[in-house]
């Protein structure tokens, strides 16, 4: 029996919080009913390519998140030091993160031989604002208005910077978490559509393309290319152990989360500093991870 299928069994199964305050009954059962038919046009017409596309794009809204609650708890420690300098940058870029596992789980944008990855940010924010609109116009309106005062503020610091520092037109962390639990959940629900619409149309087991999943851990710039070891690992895990995409919830292993969060300060860090920034201590801070 998988993992997942243990998991499930045990009725670890993912509580939706922020997302069920947020939204009606009404408003939830009406997406769910046109997302479900967006997500049959992909399963039924299921093959390796749609698979692995589906499998890499799960697997990068994932880090958002996870990379979201690194920045976020960063930006807490940094407050406590008085070290607010800092925090324009991640206050906006965990917004801009958890809006593209948004957009990497949602069947109404296409993967478009990968340019959903390299997306600007005014489309993010535009394509987010519409899916959540699909849910309720004014709660899409209230997410556009703060991710782009958020990408304001930072550009005041990446262009200008104020004199007088931090100032009432920035983005409370408050704000930020709250905003950023709803997105991650949004993205969590999407994905558990998918799921379910695989169980229902796919009854073949597809191996993954390994030429295609290198979005997932190759990184190119203008003056540099690398290869993420971790990244690989993870992925052939899932390549051997999963071959199809489940809930964002499932996917997510405790020693995925654990290294994630691991790459930012190790153990022996921990053990021999006082008082140093520790990404384990509130790694929960916007989605209840393993």
């Amino acid at each position: 029996m998988s993992q997942k299928a243990v998991r499930k069994l045990v009725g670890d199964i993912f509580s939706y919080n922020s997302f069920r305050s947020e939204f009606s009954e009404k408003e939830i059962n009406n997406n769910y009913e046109s997302l479900m038919q967006h997500f049959s046009k992909a399963t039924k017409n299921w093959n390796q390519e749609i698979n692995t596309t589906w499998v890499a794009r799960d697997y990068l809204a994932i880090k958002m998140i996870l990379s979201a609650s690194v920045m976020l708890t960063s930006v807490e420690y940094a407050n406590k030091k008085n070290l607010r300098i800092v925090e324009p940058y991640p206050v906006y870029y965990t917004l801009l993160n958890c809006a593209r596992a948004v957009a990497f789980t949602s069947p109404k944008i296409d993967w478009n031989n990968g340019e959903l990855v390299t997306m600007t940010h005014s489309k993010i924010i535009n394509v987010v604002s519409d899916i959540i609109s699909s849910f309720n116009k004014e709660k899409g309106n209230t997410i556009k208005i703060l991710l782009e005062k958020a990408r304001d503020y930072r550009e005041l610091f990446s262009y200008k910077f104020p004199a007088n520092g931090i100032n009432d037109y920035a983005i409370k962390i408050e704000d930020a978490i709250e905003n950023c639990r709803l997105l991650a959940e949004i993205a969590q629900f999407q994905s558990e559509l998918l799921e379910k619409s695989h169980d229902k149309n796919v009854s073949t087991l597809y191996e993954l393309d390994w030429e295609f999943l290198r979005v997932g851990y190759e990184y190119e710039g203008t003056h540099y290319t690398f290869l993420d070891d971790e990244d690989w690992y993870r992925l052939n895990y899932i390549s051997r152990k999963q071959k199809r995409p489940y809930g964002l919830y499932l996917t997510m292993s405790e020693g995925m989360v654990e290294d994630f969060f691991g790459a930012w300060c190790t153990r022996e860090d921990i053990d021999d500093q006082d008082d140093i920034y520790n990404p384990d201590e509130n790694w929960r801070i916007i989605f209840p991870v393993p």
